[in-house]
This record gives structure tokens, sequence and C-alpha cells, in this order.
């Protein structure tokens, strides 16, 4: 026999498994096999490895239904690059045992919340993201969720705010349901990835720049596009761009370089925040305080602008952004 993908010790014996077969294999959780591979810790193994776990009743949820849909921004990994658990709603008492990596919650999940996907009750979208904001360490974490969960530019599986607030007004008397209802109100179904909404949180809520503009399209007064400004205070003419892990990589860096030139030229202010940035809060609230107020006394005559020209509506590349 093969072993092709993780399995029971019951079902690998009943598919043909030698003893030899299953001691060489990987055991992820007692009673488990899974095979040998370069993918031990990709989401996709991760979530295979409690699969056979699961029962007819027990429902996928969290970050593991939602990537299992295509929000590939939620891997399973927090801010600090940490793996997060893997949660299984499980109404039964006692279905499912808590272990490092799998958090069960008795929370019901009713019809209509849950799907069949590859064989496996996974929790729709939007009760994935409900249940992510549910279990976020902070508000700040859970818009991130909601943000992931909702985002109509990144082109990946999504649902709408609107699912999740009928989610949040479904179920009224559950832990975690206020930070959940303040994060859904705070959310943007334009972010673009976890970083830009960490930073745009702190702009808007601690900074208190509250009239931010997400990823929108800037243009000179000739009709060329400078580039899309991850955050924009429109009045003060101040762009705040976000950087993950991945700017630092060379090309990326490069094009970022070339629209901060390119907003630069047309007057526009801008701040870059890094998430390293934000292991000092205050300092970054200070930073982005101190640019708006030089974007707003820098006085530089306004040769930017957010109408988009009509070839905009042609560039098939700018359905993103609209």
């Amino acid at each position: 026999m093969h072993l092709d993908r993780p399995m029971s010790y019951a079902q690998a014996l009943a598919e043909g498994a030698t003893p030899g077969e299953l001691r060489r294999a990987r055991h992820p959780y007692r009673s488990i096999v899974s095979p040998v591979g370069p993918d031990e810790d990709t989401p996709e193994m991760r979530i295979a490895n409690v699969v056979p776990m699961m029962t007819d009743t027990s429902v996928l949820t969290g970050w593991a239904a939602a990537y299992l849909q295509g929000v590939r921004m939620l891997d399973g990994r927090d801010k600090h690059y940490r793996e997060l658990p893997i949660v299984i709603a499980s109404p039964e008492a006692g279905q499912h045992r808590r272990r490092s990596d799998i958090e069960p919650t008795r929370r019901s999940v009713l019809p209509g919340e849950w799907v069949r996907f590859g064989g496996v009750n996974v929790a729709t979208i939007a009760r994935a993201a409900y249940d992510l904001a549910l279990d976020a360490p902070d508000l700040r974490e859970a818009i991130v969720s909601i943000d992931m969960c909702t985002s109509s530019v990144l082109g990946h599986g999504r649902t709408t705010l609107a699912n999740v607030r009928g989610l949040l007004e479904r179920h009224v008397k559950t832990r975690g349901i206020v930070k959940a209802r303040k994060a859904v109100e705070l959310a943007s179904p334009r972010s673009a990835s976890p970083w830009e909404s960490r930073t745009r949180d702190v702009a808007q809520r601690i900074a208190g720049i509250e009239t931010l503009k997400v990823n929108v399209p800037v243009f000179d007064l000739h009709g060329n596009l400078a580039g899309v400004a991850d955050l924009l205070d429109e009045d003060a003419g101040f762009v705040i761009e976000s950087d993950g892990s991945g700017h630092r990589e060379e090309l990326v860096h490069a094009d970022d370089n070339a629209r901060e030139e390119g907003f630069e030229r047309l007057g526009l202010f801008v701040s870059r925040v890094g998430s390293v940035d934000h292991r000092d809060e205050r300092a970054l609230v200070d930073r982005l305080a101190s640019g708006r107020l030089h974007a707003r006394m820098s006085h530089q005559a306004r040769s930017w602008t957010l109408k988009k020209p009509d070839w905009w509506w042609r560039w098939a590349p700018g359905r993103r952004w609209d």
C-alpha cells in the first residue's frame, strides 16, 4: 500500500497497510498515520491530519474552513507567525479532546452555516469569519479576520459583511459577541492583507485618522496611474503604505519604492509602515500623526486626482480595485 493521505490506523490496515509501513509513517495524532514528505507543516497538511478524527456531526471552522474555501491570507499563523489551532465545532460534549493545535468548541452550528466540502463538514466563510472574530485575542485581530474573509480585492474566496452581520444577529448570546460586533463595523472589504488591516486600525482607531480611503487608485492630472495607495487621507494628501514580510523581497521592494516616488512627485506625503513598526505602537501612532500634520502643512499644489480616466474602465487589471 502507498499511504497517500492521512487516515486512521484502522482505515490504513483495512486498505492493506503493513506494520512496517505504519511504523515508517508520521503519527501527527494518536491513532492517525500520515505520509512522510516535505509538506508536513503546510496549512493543507495540518488540516488533512485533523480530518480523519472528525465525525459526521463535527464541523471544521475558523481559519482552516476559510483557507479551504480560498481565503489564503488566513494560513493558520498569527501576527507573530506562530501556528494557530484548528477549530472544530463539536456541540456534543467530549467529542474532541483539546490539544495544542486542535481547539474544540461546543458552539452550535445552525443549518445554512456549513457546507459539505471534500467529504467534510466545513463552516461557510461567513461562519468561519464569525468564529474567528469571537476567538480573536483582541479587536484588531477580529478586524483582520473579517477583512480577509470579505476582501473584494484579493480575488479569492470571500463572503460579505452583510452575511457576517446576519450571523451576529442570529447568535446573540455568545462569548466574544461584543468584540465581533465592533469588528464588523470597523472592517473594510477593500483590505489587501492582514498587516494593512492592522495598520489601518492603528491609524484610524488609535491615531484618530478617521477619513482613510482603502486601496484607492491615484492619478496625475493627465490621467496616468501613479499607483494604488494602501491608505489615503484625501484631505491631508497623506498616504500610508503598509509593508508585510513579503514586501522585503527585492522585486516587490523596487515596485514599492517606485510607487512611493510617484506619489511624492505629485505632492503626496508618504509614510511606510512595516510589521516591525507595530512592536512599538506608541511610536507608530506618533509617526503617523506627525506625517499627517506634515502633509497638511506642506501647502503643495494638488497635482493628483482620484477621478478615474476613461481608459481605466477598459483596463482589465483595474477591475480589481473598483
